[in-house]
């Protein structure tokens, strides 16, 4: 049965490095001491006609003098070395190589375009799959393929497994969007970068990982749209195997084009277009980056939305006052209780609360922290609400009462459910991100991620 590249990405059962070094600070000496220190299993096979040995591994002088074809190799040769290394690699039987160096399409003038002409060439004539050039690679943290020499991946504390993935034409913007996942309690378990995409793109890459059972929400970001059939096979998987496929994309303005030029010389295409594929298959198009980490972490929950109604509960009303604007802004309805609903929750507040939906506790949740475990109890059984939103700020002392009145209600449902906790010291939203909850710093940004679930659940098939 054939592997999808993902598969070989992802998955290698033996990788070669390619102008491996024995320098652990070179960048050809990076992959091989990440996929050593981080415990890869699978068969690995330096490559260095004069050693030998590297880094303590028994090293093959050419890659046909393998014993056998490498699933996946990384090249980590000058540009001027690495046609020849691809042709090499391909003859050997490799599928598919990573190429770290830059100097191809990206530079000014025409050597570097023909420079990466010749490298499509080579790997048409052989069969081999090429990533990048002009990349940082890949890594999967289940097979501990640490095919990379980012430094964001360095230390064992900065991976952590969470059934998502990114693919990213931009090294930077995906490596910025794992640290914005880990600075929010949350990992990845695939990423890749496709760099000038010479071969694979980010659509070919995003299509095989949505058949992986152990990957929930996609997370992509290009730069390159000129066919639209790739883009519309990696939003039908997407939607086919119901998870939600976030982008962003680069290249709508003059400006952004240009750069997009210089960066990965791809050609950003027609933003309506690619607007138009994402709307009619339900993936989703992110305008920042945060807001695609926002998502990401919202969506990792697995909860789906029955509808459109929200409701707040808040000890400010002020906050509430926002959130409440900026979820009419997102297209959600914060309605008004029944005077039923109203009446359930009228016990709990003081007579200058509020049992209006936004729901506000007041001060009062200060002095009575259990107040939020109550508060919960009601709204979560409540038919009046597809969506829980709570609004609070500083309130470090007590706050361990009231965090557990919101664990409380968040394990008691399986509605979409996020919170806002801004100011005071932090420790109550790490406790909440700790727990699974999605807690953010501003309503907005929790109004947003809970609009984005909101919005692919009511599309999901089967659904109005």
């Amino acid at each position: 049965m054939t592997r999808s590249i993902a598969e070989t990405l992802f998955r290698p059962r033996s990788i070669a490095i390619v102008g491996a070094s024995n320098d652990t600070v070179k960048l050809s000496g990076r992959p091989l001491d990440f996929l050593i220190r981080h415990g890869y299993q699978g068969a690995l096979y330096p490559v260095n006609p004069k050693r030998d040995e590297v880094q303590g591994i028994r090293a093959w002088p050419r890659i046909e003098d393998l014993p056998e074809p490498a699933d996946l190799a990384i090249v980590v040769v000058p540009a001027g070395a690495v046609v020849q290394a691809v042709e090499d690699c391909g003859k050997a039987g490799v599928r598919a190589a990573i190429i770290f160096a830059s100097g191809f399409s990206e530079m000014a003038g025409g050597a570097g375009i023909a420079l990466q002409e010749a490298l499509a060439e080579a790997a048409k004539r052989t069969g081999i799959r090429l990533l990048g050039p002009n990349c940082l690679g890949s890594f999967a943290i289940p097979a501990r393929a640490m095919a990379t020499f980012s430094s964001a991946f360095d230390e064992e504390d900065n991976l952590r497994s969470d059934p998502v993935a990114i693919v990213s034409q931009s090294g930077a913007v995906g490596t910025f969007m794992y640290s914005a996942l880990l600075g929010q309690g949350l990992g990845a378990r695939y990423y890749a970068n496709t760099g000038n995409q010479s071969d694979i793109s980010v659509a070919e890459i995003l299509t095989a990982l949505a058949a992986f059972d152990d990957v929930e929400v996609l997370l992509g970001y290009m730069e390159d749209f000129v066919e639209e059939a790739p883009l519309r096979q990696a939003v039908t998987a997407a939607r086919q195997a119901g998870k939600p496929l976030l982008l962003l994309k680069a290249g709508d303005t003059e400006a952004g084009r240009r750069s997009v030029g210089a960066h990965t010389a791809s050609d950003p295409g027609d933003a309506a277009r690619f607007d138009a594929v994402l709307a009619e298959g339900g993936a989703i198009r992110m305008e920042r980056m945060e807001e695609m980490t926002d998502a990401a972490l919202a969506f990792r929950t697995g909860r789906r939305a029955g509808g459109r109604r929200l409701s707040i509960v808040t000890s400010s009303g002020g906050a509430s006052s926002l959130a409440a604007d900026a979820a009419t802004r997102d297209g959600l309805d914060v309605n008004r209780w029944s005077d039923e609903a109203r009446e359930r929750l009228a016990d709990l507040l003081p007579a200058f609360g509020s049992s209006l939906n936004p729901l506000d506790l007041t001060g009062a949740l200060l002095t009575d922290p259990t107040l939020m475990a109550r508060a919960m109890d009601r709204l979560v059984a409540s038919r009046e609400t597809d969506m829980i939103l709570v609004v609070l700020g500083n309130a470090d002392r007590g706050s361990e009462a009231i965090v557990e009145g919101i664990l409380q209600g968040f394990r008691a449902t399986e509605k979409p459910f996020a919170v806002v906790w801004t100011g005071g010291s932090g420790r109550p939203r790490q406790a909440l991100l700790a727990a699974g909850v999605p807690c953010y710093t501003d309503p907005a940004r929790g109004v947003r991620a809970l609009a984005h679930v909101a919005r692919f659940g009511l599309k999901a098939p089967g659904r109005q």
